[in-house]
């Protein structure tokens, strides 16, 4: 009776080990990690990627990184550039790609992609197509950032070298970041943020600009990375307005820092008002800074308040006053909050004048507060022209720094 017995648990045991391996089986195939991978010395690491216009078809740039001249290796070529271009025409962005096969050595590699540049030409005739392939493509991470060649080509950006980091869409990825984060001129934008505003209804998209200065010959070559000053520069210069899909027009330097305030995107900044009844400027170091738009439906026709709170610093004084009193604070708070009302409320109206484009996101945040009323209005782009805006500007200061007398005033008593 034992050795029955003991026959029956071994086959017990063995149907509970094949059920097991039955079920982890499968599972097997997850471990696999590296069924798509690629050599290094089998890839081209793509850095930047350039979109223009040619036609009905698309001119595709890509940047990508030359191995040896990246790397510190002895006996490495000084003349030869960090970076290689290649372009191809073709009637979609896929198919620009892998024409371009023919040309780059190797397999072109986008994991590590850094910046996507639209031709201005591109960006009017509309983005939504090169941007179903962004999104597709499984190799793409979504933390690249786009910008607009301001009256330039993308290829003609790709292009520039520079000094500084010798990847140029690098310099470009991290000259945006920084900006983005200590000047209110300046916005980045990466995929999954711009899918986003692309299918909210009542918000549209805005893309930072970047503008070549100088010579652009010059600045395709390594000589103008020698320079102290490079005789071609790539700037960030203002921000490029959207409808839907489509380009509109430029903001300038205060349209955009007005645009950041009422999306509440303004981490620290810098401004500066007149000194009150003295001449000269006193600089603000804006600090943080916090915006909410408040909508209302009067007479059924929707308006709006934007209230912005903002903390800053006296970062400079060039005039004679005497920040001790409590009358000059005062008044340092009202002409703080007086500019920045004007400067936000001019920018807006017009805005709403010229490109009939509600970048802010008013539209969105009445459809959330009344979703009724917003399903009734057929055109908000239209109707975005007519609303009523009301902008209050609350500032704190919060420091004067360590003296309180200006050093003009210390110097000549």
């Amino acid at each position: 009776m034992s050795f029955v017995r003991n026959a029956d648990e071994e086959a017990n045991h063995l149907k509970r080990a094949i059920t097991t391996g039955l079920f982890l089986f499968p599972f097997l195939f997850l471990l696999t990690s590296c069924w798509s991978r690629h050599e290094l010395n089998d890839i081209s690491i793509v850095v930047g990627l350039g979109i223009d216009k040619a036609g009905e078809s698309y001119k595709i740039t890509v940047q990508t990184v030359n191995p040896g001249q990246v790397t510190v290796k002895k006996g490495g070529s000084s003349n030869a550039t960090a970076v290689i271009t290649y372009e191809e025409t073709g009637m979609t962005v896929p198919d620009a790609l892998s024409r371009m096969s023919v040309k780059a050595p190797r397999y072109l590699h986008y994991s590590h992609l850094r910046m996507v540049v639209f031709g201005e030409d591109m960006a009017r005739a509309g983005i939504s197509k090169p941007l179903d392939f962004l999104s597709r493509n499984m190799d793409m991470r979504t933390d690249f950032y786009f910008i607009v060649a301001k009256q330039a080509k993308a290829s003609e950006v790709l292009k520039v070298l520079s000094a500084m980091d010798p990847i140029p869409a690098n310099n470009m990825y991290t000259k945006l970041e920084t900006s983005d984060k200590y000047w209110s001129a300046t916005g980045s934008m990466n995929l999954n943020y711009l899918l986003q505003e692309l299918a909210t209804h009542g918000k549209s998209p805005t893309m930072t600009g970047v503008e070549i200065l100088g010579n652009r010959k010059i600045g395709e070559k390594t000589s103008n990375a020698q320079y102290v000053d490079p005789p071609a520069l790539l700037i960030y210069s203002g921000m490029a307005a959207f409808k839907f899909d489509r380009f509109v027009g430029w903001l300038n330097e205060n349209d955009t820092e007005a645009l950041n305030y009422v999306q509440n995107s303004v981490y620290q900044t810098t401004g500066y008002i007149p000194c009150p009844g003295a001449e000269g400027n006193i600089t603000m170091q804006v600090i943080r800074s916090n915006t909410v738009i408040h909508p209302h439906l009067v007479s059924g026709l929707p308006e709006f308040d934007v209230n912005v709170r903002i903390d800053q610093d006296i970062a400079d004084v060039e005039c004679k006053i005497d920040l001790s009193q409590a009358a000059v604070v005062a008044a340092l708070k009202q002409l703080s909050d007086s500019k920045l009302e004007t400067l936000i409320g001019e920018s807006i109206a017009k805005i709403q004048r010229k490109l009939g484009a509600d970048i802010y996101g008013f539209g969105d945040a009445f459809h959330h507060k009344y979703p009724k009323a917003w399903h009734q209005i057929k055109n908000w782009n239209e109707v975005f022209r007519t609303i009523k805006v009301r902008v209050h500007v609350d500032s704190t200061l919060r420091r004067v720094g360590t003296i309180l007398q200006p050093i003009n005033q210390i110097t000549t008593e």
